[in-house]
């Protein structure tokens, strides 16, 4: 069912700004002739997370149903819009014409898919090269997109995907140290296995909220990680230019200053959950538009 491409991106632009997090589509630094394209894209990714995430669906559903979008995708490369299942007939509309404008590969779309496909049947992780290889399709096809709508092309601009990618892993495993005790709550441990061996920890302590020197050792020694991918990736600032470049320098700021906050309660991320409020935010668009 094909539906006009106004409305399918009015219905893109109300899943977006109703429910976006970490993704910019509500920024005003995001041009107007551009965020439409940040609506379907983040419409897209809205509806296969909350598949992946739902309470009400068993691992076999979630996978149907997450098996149905790369159905969708299928008709959507090949130029089938017309036969476009009705109930998201809406958001592959809006992707399409998303996909044809600014000639994204279909693949980063399918690699977010199988991300969202282990996130319904994966509850935790061996070692932390496990949780960069989830990075690559969960976090960094996002950043992708990100540079595609503002027109950078990956075979001309090999570095700049490259920093890219190392942002977004590390933004990835700062929400995952930021979330430890919110992904308990759904069975879902990413922790690295070897990373709690190494620190005289294990999954009974972390299901029982035990905060203790080990824990707090072993989250310090993650963020650390995590704080050197941001040193290795910053170098993409210098490559961007415009509102792209504000926006990037922005997330990069917001990303350390959750590292930052979880470093001042002393890595004890399973009694509190940090979080940026409205000054931590107005610090941050200062710092970007200062330095």
């Amino acid at each position: 069912m094909l539906k006009d491409y106004d409305s399918a991106y009015e219905y893109c632009r109300k899943i977006a700004l109703n429910h976006y997090e970490n993704f910019p589509v509500g920024s005003f630094l995001i041009p107007e002739d551009k965020r439409k394209y940040f609506y379907s894209v983040y419409a897209f990714s809205r509806f296969a997370d909350d598949i992946a995430d739902s309470v009400e669906y068993d691992e076999e559903n979630k996978l149907r149903k997450l098996e149905q979008l790369e159905t969708e995708l299928d008709k959507l490369e090949s130029g089938r819009a017309e036969e476009f299942a009705e109930n998201t007939a809406d958001i592959f509309t809006a992707l399409s014409d998303t996909v044809s404008n600014l000639n994204i590969p279909v693949h980063e779309f399918r690699d977010l898919l199988s991300a969202f496909k282990q996130d319904s049947v994966k509850r935790d992780y061996g070692n932390f090269k496990e949780l960069i290889e989830y990075s690559q399709r969960s976090a960094n096809p996002i950043g992708h997109l990100v540079l595609y709508i503002f027109g950078y092309d990956k075979k001309t601009n090999r570095k700049l995907f490259r920093d890219s990618d190392r942002i977004c892993t590390a933004l990835q495993l700062t929400n995952f140290w930021q979330d430890v005790s919110e992904d308990l709550k759904i069975d879902r441990i990413y922790i690295p296995g070897n990373s709690m061996s190494e620190f005289n920890y294990n999954t009974d302590k972390l299901k029982n909220k035990i905060e203790n020197d080990d824990f707090r050792n072993m989250i310090r020694d993650l963020a650390g990680k995590t704080e050197k991918l941001f040193d290795d990736g910053s170098g993409i600032v210098s490559e961007l230019k415009g509102r792209l470049r504000l926006e990037i320098k922005a997330t990069i700021y917001g990303g350390r200053e959750i590292l930052s906050k979880i470093r001042k309660i002393n890595y004890n991320v399973l009694s509190e959950r940090v979080k940026l409020n409205t000054k931590d935010k107005i610090k941050i668009l200062i710092k970007s538009l200062i330095k």
